[in-house]
């Protein structure tokens, strides 16, 4: 691939900043980056490279001679990329007017065609919370559910199981995986006690990852949990930001309601994975074999959005529609998680244009798209993507794509919840129980009549015991996300 290395990257600004912009960048990095004070590792390169880079855009002669040398290297990037991207926009033009204004990017990013549709080995580990709340049906169920999963692998696969309490153990290994009379009576122990922390448990799920990491396969973690972890929530975190620098990724699934949904979406968004809320143990089974099957029909691994947007965009906010429904957050880079051979990583972004001057076109963003391709002797090449919009005095007659509407009236469902969860948190229980019950008028329009009741009865409570319940935020939160999911036997 080209050796030519992105400056504006390097310098973290955008395609379009001014000399001033470039200074400040400069001085910026100057202060973290110096040799004379700093000393950690690979410090001093990245301060070189940053001058390099500053030297070449802050004069103008090399600055537009990089630029054509930086278009030239992208445009072989793009037809080598192991990905392709199609971009929908909820308008044609921006309008040139004196205040901010939103647009609207769905982005569908899919494997190339080139690439071979071969089975990857998949590197599992179930994390299980055996703490005192698990006995009985709920521990009965996840140690059956293990099982068959482990039936269900194949010989490149690998496999393990960890249970934690307030420490955590090996109970499967990945060869008693391997044998399923060993696994089963290895099973057969696991046995529920103690308090629930949660890090105890990644930090071993991870280490047993590590033994038989995969670079041409998923890495991937599901922890299983139905408590709250007390005082380790900045190691939890800390964690899912190890396990997304190495490519693992992490679904959490949280049965019945005592658990913290914000923790485990913290956990999942990091990792580029996913967050499920099982009202009863009895659905662990199915899915924890749905997940072995999106597992088997990955093509990339540790699928990233990074880059920038324009000097006068900012990025409000970014929600991950497929192939799991997550929010993203309003900063870069993105993790997206796996990409399915096929079907395709699909997410919408939200971005607040400044007022905009006398200019025909301005740059929204420049992308780049990049993944780990889980093919053996296929290099994984990155896609470039510049996105640039006209502007126009005159506003755009046509209505926005009905795939934007629709992603963003569902979007608007699920944000209700949100603020109403806000606001009964800030006691605003009467203004909390109006929101609800709009939702529900929405959600009852849509056909949805059990999540349409769910949300009134919260109204109702709230009105009596001025909260939410913590089993009917989890029913709203995740009800309303699932709306956002494809229909059965859509790929995309």
């Amino acid at each position: 691939m080209s050796s030519v290395k992105d400056h504006y990257t390097i310098l973290g600004v955008s395609r379009n900043a001014t000399p001033d912009e470039l200074r400040r960048a400069y001085r910026e990095a100057a202060l973290r980056l110096h040799p004379d004070k700093n000393i950690a590792p690979g410090d001093t390169e990245l301060f070189l490279e940053i001058s390099r880079a500053y030297e070449t855009l802050i004069d103008p002669e090399q600055r537009k001679a990089y630029n054509k040398e930086l278009e030239a290297a992208e445009d072989i990037m793009a037809a080598e990329a192991s990905f392709q991207c199609k971009i929908q926009h909820s308008r044609k033009n921006l309008l040139q007017i004196g205040e901010p204004q939103v647009h609207y990017l769905l982005l569908e990013i899919y494997a190339s065609e080139q690439l071979p549709s071969t089975r990857s080995p998949i590197n599992m580990t179930i994390v299980v919370d055996r703490s005192t709340s698990m006995r009985g049906q709920r521990l009965d169920q996840v140690r059956s559910a293990a099982l068959d999963i482990l039936k269900d692998l194949e010989s490149i696969d690998s496999a393990s199981v960890v249970a934690f309490s307030d420490r955590a153990e090996m109970i499967v290994s990945p060869d008693q995986a391997k044998d399923i009379p060993s696994a089963r009576a290895r099973l057969s122990l696991l046995q529920a006690g103690g308090g629930t922390e949660i890090g105890q448990g990644l930090d071993m799920g991870l280490k047993v990852l590590h033994r038989n990491f995969s670079k041409e396969g998923v890495n991937h973690m599901v922890l299983l949990t139905d408590g709250r972890t007390y005082g380790d929530e900045e190691l939890c975190v800390a964690l899912a930001d190890k396990a997304s620098e190495d490519g693992i990724s992490i679904n959490c699934v949280g049965i019945g309601s005592d658990w913290s949904d914000r923790l485990l979406d913290d956990l999942a968004s990091r990792s580029g994975g996913n967050v499920i809320f099982l009202n009863s143990p009895r659905a662990i089974q199915d899915l924890l074999r749905s997940i072995l099957d999106s597992l088997s029909k990955v093509v990339a691994s540790r699928v990233r959005l990074e880059g920038g947007v324009g000097q006068q965009v900012d990025l409000r906010s970014a929600f991950r529609i497929a192939p799991e429904p997550m929010p993203l957050g309003d900063s870069l880079p993105l993790n997206l998680g796996h990409l399915p051979t096929e079907g395709a990583i699909r997410l919408i972004l939200e971005l607040v244009i400044h007022p905009i001057g006398v200019v025909e076109e301005l740059t929204l963003a420049h992308f780049n798209i990049s993944g780990d391709i889980l093919r053996p002797d296929v290099e994984s090449t990155s896609l470039p993507v510049e996105i640039e919009m006209p502007v126009s005095t005159n506003p755009d007659a046509d209505p926005p794509p009905e795939a934007i509407v629709s992603a963003l009236n569902l979007i608007a469902l699920y944000g209700m919840q949100e603020k109403a969860r806000h606001e009964s948190e800030l006691g605003q229980a009467k203004q909390a129980a109006k929101r609800l019950e709009n939702l529900a008028t929405h959600l009852i329009a849509a056909g949805e009549r059990d999540l349409a009741k769910a949300a009134l009865s919260e109204a109702v409570r709230l009105s009596q015991d001025h909260r939410i319940s913590s089993a009917g935020e989890k029913v709203l939160k995740y009800g309303t996300r699932a709306l956002l999911l494809p229909p059965s036997g859509d790929k995309t």
